[in-house]
């Protein structure tokens, strides 16, 4: 097949895209779209193949197969075998157990189902995976193996042009289906096969039913509009945006026409672009693992030395394992050979054998003996040492945040009524949006909760803990996902917080014996306090584990306390008074880590902040007694 130059080029916007997507959202919010683009001209590339071949007699799926593995397998053995290698020195059992586990799937090209299962590709803990990326490559190899083996059963009863007519039926029922999965189910459309079908064979469509364009100004007309459909994307699309629904054309309609033009402009065939698109696969592969190292560490690289390091280790991949020859025999050889001790550090849990014995412990093992919250039930009506007739002191509500004091509750002896909703902001009137849709078991959850509440004349004690700013927010029954405001997009604060202050003062005016305490945010660390810990003693580089940092100021916090000074009953209790003082802000005690991840507190950092917030409630409604 003829090498073009404009497909060359459009690799190099969608490479491009995705990396600065990932080095920093805020300045290219729909970079992610580059994905989707990539499918596009896998789709044109592997349909021009099977077709040629079917066309002339000569299609071998073992011919086909084999191209492919020595096209994409090498690189990516490599970039897994140094980041396993690595990860001996640098990574504790239970981030070394994850990296094998990715590592494993990555490998087999499964990893999206394990990342689907997992958690999605925009939430925070997507960034602890070294190898999330790799989900797309696991997205194409299915789709290798799929689509030529059912081309060439189809070729046998049905001639190329009822085959081609079949490719167009099937792309069109993909397309209808991702859009109405990418509301129902966002996670399971963004990560599998079946709603990325019509991306793949809408590239198909390109080389089964080309335009004819013979003059250049019709070329160059298309591939301009294309290519703005393309960078248009990149601005107007973003995280929050059901993906990959319908708002999906935008970009590959974009790449669909820029293919079909077949154009030898400099808008792709220019020398940077020519070059980069000829890179591309190992800057994809590159470029997240070291977005991953800048956040584990915490490195704060700027822009130039990450473009700087992912080019050169991309160059070396490109030069030094791509453009290489490898025997086929001898890949799949080194797959299994690397395999063996990755599987090895899985079931050694992350070769613990490097660490102290109280680090032997896998995530799950991690979770129960250090996770506040344990395994207290979420979503349900649950009472805390109840007293007789279900009588109780307080009520506690509020989502992870609030859970992770459960065993702290529990071992002092608190009686308390509990509300809590992992994942959930107590709003009324607006929903919570998770994963790219509404998170309805919150809503549900939240309006039984505002259901019973104002029913009752109950004087006890409302305490509200949350993660209050770490929401996207939308109106309830609104469809316009447009509408959604999240404290991460400086423009949407004062709705987000108007929406809070529209929650508050209904639970207080249908509340108005009870006290309600705000409970406000803390300060978090920007690491998992308890991998540093386990690390100590692999390598210099993490032997670093602050016992204070410095305290946060939170814009949420003075908004709370805000809507305390100017609303009766309503107080704010700021948890930062538990946990800081003239050092900072406290993350070990007695090299006991006070967190259990990047946010929740451990049950040390329950213990602590716990009984400070008890103790600021039973001031105040001392002093109410007095009044």
């Amino acid at each position: 097949m003829q090498f073009r130059t404009d497909i060359n080029g459009l690799r190099a916007y969608a490479v491009l895209a995705v990396i600065i997507f990932h080095f920093n959202q805020q300045w290219l919010p729909g970079g992610f779209v580059g994905v989707d683009i990539f499918f596009v001209i896998s789709g044109y590339l592997m349909t021009s193949i099977i077709f040629r071949g079917l066309d002339n007699k000569t299609l071998s799926l073992l011919k086909f197969y084999a191209s492919r593995i020595k096209r994409i397998i090498p690189a990516l053995l490599v970039l897994t075998l140094i980041l396993i290698v690595l990860g001996y020195f640098f990574l504790g059992p239970i981030s070394y157990r994850n990296l094998s586990k990715e590592s494993i799937r990555s490998l087999l090209f499964i990893s999206n189902f394990l990342f689907w299962r997992e958690s999605g590709y925009f939430d925070t803990s997507a960034i602890s995976k070294p190898l999330l990326h790799t989900w797309s490559l696991s997205v194409e190899w299915q789709f290798y193996i799929i689509y030529p083996f059912v081309l060439a059963i189809l070729a046998k009863i049905c001639s190329i042009s009822t085959l081609k007519k079949i490719v167009v039926a099937i792309a069109a029922i993909s397309l209808i289906f991702t859009i109405y999965f990418s509301y129902q189910a966002p996670i399971a459309a963004y990560f599998l096969l079946p709603t990325r079908i019509w991306e793949m064979l809408l590239g198909g469509i390109i080389f089964i039913y080309p335009w004819n364009i013979t003059k250049n100004w019709q070329k160059y007309s298309l591939e301009i509009g294309g290519i703005l459909l393309i960078i248009l994307s990149f601005f107007i699309i973003n995280a929050n945006i059901p993906w990959p629904g319908y708002m999906a054309l935008m970009p590959t309609i974009g790449a669909f026409f820029l293919i079909q033009a077949n154009s030898n402009s400099i808008i792709t065939n220019n020398i940077a672009f020519q070059k980069i698109g000829l890179w591309s696969y190992s800057l994809y592969l590159y470029h997240w693992p070291l977005v991953y190292i800048n956040h584990r560490y915490n490195l704060q690289m700027h822009v130039v030395t990450f473009l700087v390091l992912t080019f050169t280790l991309s160059l070396l991949s490109y030069y030094a394992i791509e453009i290489r020859k490898w025997k086929v025999k001898y890949i799949l050889i080194a797959i299994f050979v690397v395999l063996i001790p990755t599987y090895g550090v899985y079931k050694t849990k992350g070769a613990s054998f490097r660490v102290a014995d109280r680090y032997n412990i896998t995530a799950e093992e991690f979770a129960n003996n250090y996770a506040g919250g344990g395994t207290f039930p979420s979503y349900q009506e649950e009472y805390i040492n109840p007293k007789s007739t279900h009588d109780y002191d307080y009520t506690i509500i509020g989502d992870s945040y609030s859970r992770q004091y459960a065993k702290f509750l529990i071992d002092s002896n608190k009686s308390m009524r509990a509300w809590f909703a992992d994942a959930c902001l107590f709003t009324i009137d607006y929903t919570v949006i998770f994963q790219n849709t509404e998170f309805s078991k919150c809503t549900n959850f939240v309006d039984h909760f505002f259901k019973i509440t104002t029913k009752e004349t109950q004087t006890k004690p409302i305490i509200w803990i949350q993660s209050w700013d770490g929401y996207t927010l939308m109106p309830k029954g609104s469809t316009n996902f447009t509408s959604q405001v999240t404290l991460k997009n400086p423009k949407d604060h004062q709705s987000y917080f108007e929406f809070i202050t529209k929650t508050v003062q209904t639970l207080t005016q249908h509340n108005t014996q009870r006290n309600i305490y705000l409970v406000g945010v803390y300060t978090r660390p920007n690491y998992n306090i308890y991998e540093c810990l386990s690390e100590k003693g692999l390598s210099k580089f993490s032997e670093i584990c602050d016992e204070f940092i410095p305290k946060e100021q939170h814009e949420i916090n003075q908004y709370l306390k805000e809507i305390a000074d100017q609303t009766p009953n309503i107080y704010y209790i700021d948890p930062d008074g538990g946990l800081c003082d003239d050092r900072g802000c406290r993350m070990l005690i007695n090299n006991e880590p006070i967190f259990s991840d990047d946010g929740h507190l451990s049950t040390y950092g329950a213990n602590i902040i716990g009984p400070y917030i008890f103790q600021e409630i039973q001031k105040i409604e001392l002093e109410d007694k007095k009044l």
